[in-house]
Protein backbone atom coordinates (compact mmCIF):
# COMPACT_ATOMS: atom_id res chain seq x y z
CA UNK A 1 0.00 0.00 0.00
CA UNK A 2 1.19 3.11 -1.09
CA UNK A 3 2.10 6.30 1.33
CA UNK A 4 -1.16 8.58 0.19
CA UNK A 5 -3.25 5.39 0.49
CA UNK A 6 -2.09 4.25 4.36
CA UNK A 7 -2.80 8.10 5.22
CA UNK A 8 -6.15 7.80 3.94
CA UNK A 9 -6.54 4.98 5.41
CA UNK A 10 -5.34 5.70 8.81
CA UNK A 11 -7.50 9.22 8.75
CA UNK A 12 -11.00 6.73 7.86
CA UNK A 13 -10.07 5.22 10.78
CA UNK A 14 -9.62 7.61 13.45
CA UNK A 15 -12.89 9.36 12.13
CA UNK A 16 -14.81 6.37 12.51
CA UNK A 17 -13.22 5.52 16.00
CA UNK A 18 -13.49 9.15 17.63
CA UNK A 19 -16.88 8.83 18.37
CA UNK A 20 -16.07 6.27 20.53
CA UNK A 21 -13.48 7.76 22.46
CA UNK A 22 -13.30 8.19 26.42
CA UNK A 23 -15.04 11.06 28.12
CA UNK A 24 -11.89 13.61 28.83
CA UNK A 25 -9.74 13.71 32.10
CA UNK A 26 -11.50 16.04 34.32
CA UNK A 27 -9.67 19.54 33.90
CA UNK A 28 -11.00 21.08 37.14
CA UNK A 29 -8.60 23.05 39.24
CA UNK A 30 -7.12 21.42 42.57
CA UNK A 31 -5.58 23.81 44.56
CA UNK A 32 -4.66 21.29 47.64
CA UNK A 33 -5.05 17.34 48.17
CA UNK A 34 -8.64 15.99 49.46
CA UNK A 35 -8.07 14.02 52.56
CA UNK A 36 -10.33 11.02 51.33
CA UNK A 37 -8.23 10.77 48.20
CA UNK A 38 -5.00 10.96 50.20
CA UNK A 39 -6.25 7.99 52.39
CA UNK A 40 -6.90 5.86 49.37
CA UNK A 41 -3.36 6.34 48.34
CA UNK A 42 -2.26 5.67 51.16
CA UNK A 43 -4.34 2.91 51.76
CA UNK A 44 -3.33 1.22 48.53
CA UNK A 45 0.03 1.87 49.21
CA UNK A 46 -0.57 0.23 52.14
CA UNK A 47 -1.74 -3.01 50.40
CA UNK A 48 1.22 -2.51 47.69
CA UNK A 49 3.81 -2.90 50.46
CA UNK A 50 4.77 0.18 51.71
CA UNK A 51 6.76 -1.02 54.67
CA UNK A 52 9.14 -3.15 52.37
CA UNK A 53 9.16 -0.20 49.26
CA UNK A 54 10.70 2.07 52.26
CA UNK A 55 13.64 0.27 51.86
CA UNK A 56 13.97 -0.12 47.89
CA UNK A 57 17.23 2.25 46.85
CA UNK A 58 17.18 0.48 43.52
CA UNK A 59 15.23 -1.36 41.23
CA UNK A 60 16.02 -3.75 38.08
CA UNK A 61 13.58 -5.04 35.68
CA UNK A 62 13.42 -6.87 32.15
CA UNK A 63 10.16 -6.33 30.12
CA UNK A 64 8.99 -8.27 26.74
CA UNK A 65 6.38 -6.08 24.32
CA UNK A 66 4.49 -6.30 22.06
CA UNK A 67 2.92 -3.63 19.82
CA UNK A 68 -0.57 -3.23 18.21
CA UNK A 69 -0.95 -3.16 14.40
CA UNK A 70 -3.12 0.27 14.27
CA UNK A 71 -2.66 2.15 17.73
CA UNK A 72 1.03 2.71 17.35
CA UNK A 73 0.91 4.59 13.82
CA UNK A 74 -1.01 7.66 15.41
CA UNK A 75 2.30 8.17 18.05
CA UNK A 76 4.90 6.74 16.07
CA UNK A 77 7.69 8.86 17.42
CA UNK A 78 6.08 7.89 21.40
CA UNK A 79 5.97 4.27 20.14
CA UNK A 80 9.12 3.86 18.49
CA UNK A 81 8.40 0.44 17.89
CA UNK A 82 11.54 -0.24 15.54
CA UNK A 83 13.51 -0.17 19.07
CA UNK A 84 11.04 -0.33 21.61
CA UNK A 85 10.12 -4.18 22.19
CA UNK A 86 12.26 -5.51 24.82
CA UNK A 87 13.97 -3.66 27.45
CA UNK A 88 16.52 -3.80 30.52
CA UNK A 89 15.58 -1.05 32.73
CA UNK A 90 17.32 0.61 36.03
CA UNK A 91 15.60 3.01 38.46
CA UNK A 92 17.34 4.91 41.52
CA UNK A 93 14.03 5.14 43.86
CA UNK A 94 15.29 8.30 45.39
CA UNK A 95 16.64 10.55 42.65
CA UNK A 96 13.96 9.26 40.25
CA UNK A 97 16.67 8.37 37.86
CA UNK A 98 15.82 6.00 35.16
CA UNK A 99 17.62 3.91 32.47
CA UNK A 100 15.97 1.96 29.64
CA UNK A 101 17.90 -0.44 26.98
CA UNK A 102 15.18 -0.71 24.58
CA UNK A 103 15.99 -3.18 22.04
CA UNK A 104 13.77 -4.23 18.50
CA UNK A 105 14.24 -5.19 14.56
CA UNK A 106 16.56 -2.18 14.17
CA UNK A 107 18.86 -2.46 17.28
CA UNK A 108 19.13 -1.14 20.96
CA UNK A 109 18.44 2.32 22.36
CA UNK A 110 19.51 3.39 25.44
CA UNK A 111 18.00 6.76 27.78
CA UNK A 112 18.84 7.90 30.85
CA UNK A 113 16.79 9.80 32.41
CA UNK A 114 17.46 12.11 35.46
CA UNK A 115 14.61 15.55 36.47
CA UNK A 116 15.64 17.96 34.16
CA UNK A 117 17.88 16.22 31.04
CA UNK A 118 17.49 12.83 29.40
CA UNK A 119 20.20 11.50 27.29
CA UNK A 120 19.37 9.20 23.99
CA UNK A 121 21.19 7.16 22.23
CA UNK A 122 20.54 4.88 19.09
CA UNK A 123 22.95 1.95 18.22
CA UNK A 124 25.62 3.91 19.75
CA UNK A 125 24.79 7.58 18.16
CA UNK A 126 23.50 9.79 20.39
CA UNK A 127 20.08 11.64 18.74
CA UNK A 128 20.11 15.33 19.16
CA UNK A 129 16.47 15.57 17.57
CA UNK A 130 14.04 17.59 19.41
CA UNK A 131 11.12 15.28 19.25
CA UNK A 132 12.80 12.20 20.03
CA UNK A 133 14.67 13.61 23.44
CA UNK A 134 10.86 14.77 24.61
CA UNK A 135 9.43 11.59 23.08
CA UNK A 136 11.78 9.57 25.25
CA UNK A 137 11.58 11.00 28.74
CA UNK A 138 7.67 11.56 28.44
CA UNK A 139 8.52 7.47 28.37
CA UNK A 140 10.91 7.39 30.35
CA UNK A 141 8.31 8.85 32.89
CA UNK A 142 5.54 7.08 32.38
CA UNK A 143 7.22 3.75 32.97
CA UNK A 144 8.43 5.11 36.72
CA UNK A 145 5.02 5.26 37.15
CA UNK A 146 3.89 2.18 35.63
CA UNK A 147 6.68 0.14 38.15
CA UNK A 148 6.26 2.15 40.81
CA UNK A 149 2.29 2.00 41.22
CA UNK A 150 0.74 3.93 44.00
CA UNK A 151 4.67 4.87 44.74
CA UNK A 152 5.30 7.00 42.55
CA UNK A 153 2.73 9.78 43.53
CA UNK A 154 5.25 10.11 46.94
CA UNK A 155 6.67 13.15 44.83
CA UNK A 156 6.49 16.78 44.72
CA UNK A 157 3.77 18.58 42.81
CA UNK A 158 1.17 16.32 43.44
CA UNK A 159 -2.69 16.87 44.54
CA UNK A 160 -5.40 14.58 44.67
CA UNK A 161 -9.31 14.27 44.79
CA UNK A 162 -11.43 12.08 44.06
CA UNK A 163 -13.12 11.30 40.73
CA UNK A 164 -16.13 8.77 41.57
CA UNK A 165 -15.88 5.10 40.87
CA UNK A 166 -15.72 2.70 37.89
CA UNK A 167 -15.09 -1.01 36.51
CA UNK A 168 -12.08 -2.17 36.00
CA UNK A 169 -11.47 -6.55 35.70
CA UNK A 170 -14.88 -6.81 37.19
CA UNK A 171 -13.58 -4.79 40.21
CA UNK A 172 -15.25 -2.37 41.26
CA UNK A 173 -12.47 0.64 41.72
CA UNK A 174 -12.68 4.06 43.64
CA UNK A 175 -10.93 6.46 41.43
CA UNK A 176 -8.11 9.12 42.15
CA UNK A 177 -7.30 12.07 40.07
CA UNK A 178 -3.79 13.04 40.58
CA UNK A 179 -2.90 16.62 39.07
CA UNK A 180 1.17 16.31 38.34
CA UNK A 181 3.00 19.58 38.02
CA UNK A 182 5.92 18.88 36.32
CA UNK A 183 4.10 16.26 34.32
CA UNK A 184 5.58 14.01 32.56
CA UNK A 185 9.05 14.64 30.31
CA UNK A 186 8.88 18.62 29.29
CA UNK A 187 5.23 18.76 30.53
CA UNK A 188 4.24 21.89 32.42
CA UNK A 189 0.94 19.30 33.92
CA UNK A 190 -0.16 16.01 33.29
CA UNK A 191 -3.05 13.92 34.74
CA UNK A 192 -3.55 10.90 36.05
CA UNK A 193 -6.80 8.78 36.88
CA UNK A 194 -6.01 6.26 39.34
CA UNK A 195 -8.52 3.09 39.88
CA UNK A 196 -7.72 1.48 43.47
CA UNK A 197 -9.67 -1.70 43.78
CA UNK A 198 -12.43 -1.17 47.09
CA UNK A 199 -11.79 -4.77 48.31
CA UNK A 200 -7.86 -4.97 48.17
CA UNK A 201 -7.04 -1.48 47.45
CA UNK A 202 -4.76 -2.36 44.40
CA UNK A 203 -3.79 -0.08 42.16
CA UNK A 204 -5.74 -2.20 38.95
CA UNK A 205 -5.35 0.48 36.63
CA UNK A 206 -3.89 4.51 35.45
CA UNK A 207 -4.92 6.70 32.92
CA UNK A 208 -3.02 9.77 31.91
CA UNK A 209 -2.52 12.62 29.46
CA UNK A 210 0.24 12.78 26.67
CA UNK A 211 1.26 16.54 27.36
CA UNK A 212 5.38 16.55 27.18
CA UNK A 213 5.12 16.11 23.70
CA UNK A 214 3.45 18.01 20.90
CA UNK A 215 1.95 15.16 18.36
CA UNK A 216 0.56 13.77 21.52
CA UNK A 217 -0.88 16.65 23.36
CA UNK A 218 -4.53 16.03 24.48
CA UNK A 219 -4.09 12.26 24.06
CA UNK A 220 -5.22 10.25 26.61
CA UNK A 221 -3.80 6.46 27.10
CA UNK A 222 -4.72 3.94 29.96
CA UNK A 223 -2.75 0.79 31.09
CA UNK A 224 -3.55 -1.79 32.66
CA UNK A 225 -1.79 -4.07 35.87
CA UNK A 226 -2.65 -7.58 35.95
CA UNK A 227 -0.87 -11.01 37.51
CA UNK A 228 0.02 -9.37 40.23
CA UNK A 229 2.99 -11.11 41.93
CA UNK A 230 4.29 -10.88 45.72
CA UNK A 231 8.23 -10.31 45.63
CA UNK A 232 10.20 -9.01 48.63
CA UNK A 233 7.22 -8.23 50.52
CA UNK A 234 5.82 -5.89 47.66
CA UNK A 235 3.27 -6.84 45.22
CA UNK A 236 4.28 -5.98 42.09
CA UNK A 237 2.24 -5.96 38.52
CA UNK A 238 3.84 -8.18 36.05
CA UNK A 239 1.51 -7.91 33.00
CA UNK A 240 0.79 -4.39 31.26
CA UNK A 241 -1.88 -3.72 28.79
CA UNK A 242 -2.17 -0.15 27.10
CA UNK A 243 -4.63 1.07 24.97
CA UNK A 244 -5.29 4.50 23.86
CA UNK A 245 -8.72 6.26 24.78
CA UNK A 246 -8.65 9.89 23.47
CA UNK A 247 -8.93 10.89 20.80
CA UNK A 248 -10.76 6.94 19.97
CA UNK A 249 -10.39 3.97 21.37
CA UNK A 250 -7.33 1.23 20.53
CA UNK A 251 -5.11 -1.12 21.68
CA UNK A 252 -1.52 -0.36 21.37
CA UNK A 253 0.60 -2.54 23.42
CA UNK A 254 0.92 -5.10 25.80
CA UNK A 255 4.06 -6.11 27.60
CA UNK A 256 4.93 -8.42 30.86
CA UNK A 257 8.00 -7.98 33.51
CA UNK A 258 10.21 -11.27 33.36
CA UNK A 259 12.82 -10.01 35.36
CA UNK A 260 12.89 -7.98 38.62
CA UNK A 261 15.66 -7.53 41.45
CA UNK A 262 16.21 -4.57 44.08
CA UNK A 263 18.78 -3.67 45.96
CA UNK A 264 22.05 -3.77 44.08
CA UNK A 265 24.03 -0.77 44.87
CA UNK A 266 24.41 0.62 41.34
CA UNK A 267 24.75 4.14 40.96
CA UNK A 268 23.62 7.11 38.85
CA UNK A 269 27.21 7.34 37.29
CA UNK A 270 26.51 3.54 36.37
CA UNK A 271 23.62 4.65 34.20
CA UNK A 272 25.01 5.74 30.70
CA UNK A 273 24.11 6.30 27.48
CA UNK A 274 26.42 3.69 26.24
CA UNK A 275 25.02 0.75 28.30
CA UNK A 276 25.04 -0.29 31.69
CA UNK A 277 28.13 -0.39 33.76
CA UNK A 278 29.16 -2.28 37.12
CA UNK A 279 26.16 -3.45 39.37
CA UNK A 280 23.64 -2.13 37.40
CA UNK A 281 25.35 -4.23 33.86
CA UNK A 282 23.85 -8.45 35.07
CA UNK A 283 20.75 -8.69 33.69
CA UNK A 284 17.96 -8.52 35.93
CA UNK A 285 17.04 -12.07 38.04
CA UNK A 286 14.22 -13.75 36.51
CA UNK A 287 11.24 -13.63 38.14
CA UNK A 288 10.98 -16.75 41.07
CA UNK A 289 8.87 -19.38 39.92
CA UNK A 290 5.16 -19.46 41.54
Amino acid sequence: MNTLATHSLLAAVACLLSACASPKICTRDIPKSDAKAAALLAASQRAHGASAFAKVRDVSVRYDGRWASLGPRFQPVLADTKFRRNSEERLLVGPRVIAQEHTGPAGKKVVVRAPGKVSVGYNRAVSHDDATTRAAALVADAYTMFLLGPFYFDRPGVTLAPNGESIVDKATCDEVLAVLRPGFGSAAEDRVLLFIDRATKQLRRVRLTLNGLESTRGAEVDVTFRDFRTIDGILWPTDFDERIRVPFDLHAHHWKMLGLDMNRGFRAADLTPSGFKNRAARPSASLPRR
